[in-house]
C-alpha cells in the first residue's frame, strides 16, 4: 500500500510543472511536485523565459490585433500536414489556450510584458505577426518569496554547479532581483504554488512509475536513503527531455553530438521517457532538438544569438565559406551547421569578427571588449593581427577565408547580402545593430585584430518524447491513452516537428500542455461520478 496519496503528482518543478500544480490546486485537488534536483526552476530558470502566447491581452495596448484563428492559421502554414505528434487537435489546443493562459498569468499577478522587438519567425506567412505574441516576465524581487527564495534556482552559471546542480547551498549570495525572465517566471509560479498549498519535495527523483493493468497509479520516489510509494489519480511528467544523456544523443541525434553543447543546465537524462515506453507509450521526433549555435567556455555552452546578427561578423566552415544567413533565428542556424556538415566539415564552424564587434558586444561569459588571456590560451577564442594569421591559427582554409571576407566586405559597402539575404528580413533587422539610424546586420570586417570563436550545433533541449493528445494524455503506440499518465514540454514529443514558428514556442507549448493536463475534464467528471 502506498505511503502517500495525492490527486496529482507532478514530476519536475520547472515552469510548466508549477503552473500545472497551481491550476490543479485551484480546482481543489491535492497536489505534490517532486523534483530530482536540489532546487526548483528546471531549465526555465536559466533561460530567457520567453513565451509565445498569441491572442494575449497585452496586445491591445500596442494596437496589435490577433486571434486564435490567426494563430492556428499561422501554425498550419509553418508546420504543414499533421502528423502523429503534430495533430490538428494539438495545434488547435495551442491556438485556443494560449490567450487564456496569458490572461490566467496576468490575473495571477505574474508581471508579463510584450517583447516589442521580436516578431514571429515567419511573419510573412498567413496568420504571422511582426510583434505582440512574444511575452517575458518582469524582474522579481526575491525577497517576495521569503525563506522560499532559497528553493529557487538562480540563473547565473557562476552560481550553479555542473548541470545547474547546487547540492549543498549557494556558493555566492543571491542578488535581490532575478536575473532573467525565466528565473522571474519560475519565482512567481513557485511563490503562488507554495502559497496555494502545493507540496514540494526536492532531491526526490522518481525511480519508477506505479501501474496496474489499466492505468498509471502513482510513482516511486527516492527520498534520502530510502524509497516511498506515492499513489495518484494523475501523474504529469514535466521532467524535460534527454539532452544530457550522451548515450541517447548518440543513438538518436545527428552526429557529432555532445551533452556539453546543451544550454539547458539541468540533468535531463531521459529516464522518465524509458519508464513510460516500458508501459507501452509511443514516441516521436527523437532525432530532433531545439537547435541553437553555441560556443564553449570552461566546459559550458553559451548561446550565440544576437552576436550572429550584429555587423562586422560572419560564420564560415573549415573551407572558409559562408553557407547561411548568420542572423537567422537560432533553430534554423543550428540546423544549418548539421546540414552543411554532411558535405564539408562544419562542426565546428567559426564566428569571425573584427575588433569593432568584439569591443561592442558581449560574447559568451565575456563582457564586450574583455577577453580573458586564458580563454585564448585554451583555444576557446582565437585572436590574430591579420586574417591570414587567423586562418593559420584555426585551421580554416586561408584562401577560402580571405576570399569570403573580401566578397562579404563588398556586399557590406552596399548594405546588402545577395548570397544569403542577411539583413533583409524583419527578423534579421530585429537582431541587427540599432545604435545608429541604420538598423543593419551587415558590416565590413576590416578592423584589426580579428577574432574567431568555434561554433557548435547546440540545443536548448530535445524535441523528441512521448506522444500525447490535445489534453496531454500519454498515448500508446496504437493511439489509445494510458490512463492516469500525462506529459508536457520536453517530456512530450513536440508539436512543432522540425520547425520553429517563433521565439518562446517551446516554453509556451509546455505551459499550454501543462494547463490542459491539470484541467482535463475527464478527471473532473470521474471525481464527480
Amino acid at each position: 500500500m502506498a505511503e502517500h496519496s495525492f490527486d496529482l503528482v507532478v514530476v519536475g518543478a520547472g515552469a510548466s510543472g508549477l503552473l500545472a500544480a497551481i491550476a490543479a490546486r485551484r480546482l481543489g485537488r491535492n497536489v505534490l511536485v517532486v523534483e530530482a534536483t536540489a532546487l526548483a526552476g528546471g531549465s526555465t530558470a536559466g533561460s530567457d523565459g520567453k513565451l509565445w502566447l498569441p491572442a494575449n491581452p497585452l496586445q491591445a495596448k500596442l494596437g496589435v490585433t490577433d486571434s486564435s484563428a490567426e494563430a492556428l492559421e499561422y501554425l498550419d502554414a509553418v508546420l504543414g500536414e499533421p502528423t502523429d505528434a503534430s495533430t490538428a487537435e494539438r495545434r488547435a489546443a495551442y491556438a485556443n489556450l494560449s490567450g487564456k493562459i496569458a490572461r490566467w498569468l496576468v490575473s495571477s499577478h505574474v508581471p508579463l510584458a510584450v517583447v516589442k522587438t521580436l516578431p514571429d519567425h515567419h511573419p510573412d506567412l498567413p496568420g504571422g505577426k511582426t510583434s505582440g505574441r512574444v511575452l517575458a516576465t518582469q524582474p522579481l524581487d526575491r525577497r517576495t518569496l521569503g525563506d522560499n527564495s532559497a528553493l529557487l534556482a538562480p540563473s547565473e552559471p557562476a552560481r550553479r554547479g555542473p548541470l545547474g546542480l547546487i547540492p549543498s547551498g549557494l556558493p555566492l549570495p543571491l542578488p535581490r532581483n532575478t536575473e532573467t525572465s525565466g528565473e522571474a517566471l519560475v519565482g512567481n509560479l513557485l511563490h503562488r504554488a507554495l502559497a496555494n498549498g502545493v507540496q514540494l519535495w526536492l532531491e526526490s527523483p522518481v525511480v519508477s512509475l506505479l501501474s496496474d493493468d489499466q492505468a498509471v497509479t502513482g510513482v516511486r520516489v527516492r527520498r534520502g536513503t530510502g524509497e516511498v510509494d506515492v499513489a495518484a489519480e494523475q501523474v504529469l511528467l514535466a521532467s524535460g527531455g534527454y539532452e544530457h544523456s550522451q548515450d541517447l544523443r548518440e543513438e538518436y541525434l545527428p552526429l557529432p553530438t555532445s551533452a556539453e553543447w546543451s544550454v539547458t543546465g539541468v540533468p535531463n537524462d531521459g529516464a522518465l521517457l524509458a519508464m513510460a515506453t516500458a508501459l507501452g507509450a509511443g514516441t516521436a521526433l527523437l532525432t530532433e532538438a531545439w537547435w541553437t549555435p553555441v560556443m564553449i567556455s570552461e566546459g559550458r555552452a553559451y548561446r550565440l544569438d544576437s552576436q550572429r546578427g550584429k555587423p562586422h561578423s560572419l560564420i564560415v566552415d573549415t573551407a572558409g565559406d559562408r553557407y547561411f544567413d548568420e542572423a537567422t533565428f537560432a533553430h534554423a542556424a543550428g540546423r544549418a551547421l548539421y546540414d552543411r556538415n554532411r558535405g564539408v566539415r562544419a562542426v565546428p564552424s567559426y564566428l569571425i569578427m573584427d575588433n569593432r564587434h568584439r569591443q561592442a558586444h558581449p560574447l559568451g561569459p565575456w563582457p564586450a571588449g574583455k577577453t580573458p588571456k586564458q580563454a585564448i590560451e585554451a583555444g576557446e577564442i582565437f585572436k590574430a593581427a591579420t586574417l591570414n594569421d587567423l586562418a593559420q591559427a584555426t585551421g580554416i582554409d586561408r584562401a577560402g577565408l580571405l576570399g569570403t571576407v573580401v566578397r562579404f566586405n563588398g556586399f557590406a559597402a552596399k548594405n546588402n547580402d545577395p548570397d544569403f539575404g542577411r539583413g533583409a528580413s524583419i527578423w534579421d533587422l530585429a537582431l541587427g545593430d540599432h545604435t545608429s539610424k541604420k538598423a543593419t546586420s551587415v558590416g565590413k570586417l576590416d578592423k584589426q585584430p580579428f577574432w574567431a570563436v568555434p561554433v557548435y550545433p547546440g540545443d536548448s533541449g530535445t524535441k523528441g518524447g512521448l506522444l500525447i493528445d490535445a489534453d496531454s494524455r500519454v498515448l500508446r503506440t496504437d493511439g489509445s491513452a494510458i490512463a492516469g499518465l500525462y506529459a508536457c514540454g520536453g517530456a512530450a514529443a513536440s508539436l512543432f516537428k522540425s520547425a520553429s514558428p517563433a521565439p518562446g514556442v517551446a516554453l509556451g507549448a509546455a505551459l499550454v500542455e501543462a494547463f490542459a493536463a491539470a484541467t482535463d475534464q475527464r478527471l473532473e467528471r470521474r471525481r464527480e461520478s
